[in-house]
């Protein structure tokens, strides 16, 4: 019986297809305070989102959320790290016993979000939006076929939102 192995290759240019506006392509992407970000109305944030050559477990992308605002809440099935480029705030991550901790962070701090925990990112700031660099292992869970986004409302039951494999990113 032959091993099967995911391909990785074919798994990260599936995932490049699913954006909404082209990846950034390259070896070195140059100032992400500036960066140009695309609204994700979804998420309650705006992005861009990185490709690098020969990278093909994890993907890197930025994230601003508004002056005052929040993301929405979820969870997924990877792991991700956040590096918060500017701005201050705080991250609600709520565990599967339903213990609730907050993350505060600012500019220049890193933190992560455990696999499959309940979370939001919210800017303290009211006037000036929050920039964070996430880096996550969306690719290799999309290639072992375990790659799933859910927001709240899907766990309440609501029809606006379904849990599913993630075709946006």
């Amino acid at each position: 019986m032959k091993d099967e192995k995911p391909d990785l290759v074919a798994s990260l240019d599936a995932f490049i297809k699913t954006f909404s506006y082209p990846a950034e392509q390259g070896l070195l992407v140059k100032n992400l305070l500036h960066y140009s970000v695309h609204a994700r109305a979804d998420r309650g944030n705006a992005a861009a989102y990185f490709v690098f050559p020969d990278i093909k477990n994890l993907e890197a992308h930025i994230s601003e959320i508004p002056p005052g605002g929040a993301t929405s809440t979820h969870r997924h099935s990877c792991e991700a790290f956040f590096y918060v480029i500017s701005g201050n705030g705080y991250s609600e991550v709520r565990a599967s016993d339903k213990t609730e901790k907050r993350i505060e962070w600012q500019a220049g701090d890193l933190f992560c979000t455990p696999i499959h925990t309940w979370h939001r990112h919210v800017n303290r700031d009211p006037s000036r939006p929050a920039r964070y660099l996430e880096i996550t292992t969306i690719p290799l869970m999309k290639s072992l076929g375990d790659w799933q986004i859910e927001g709240e409302a899907t766990a309440a039951g609501k029809k606006d939102q379904q849990q599913k494999p993630c075709t946006t990113p």
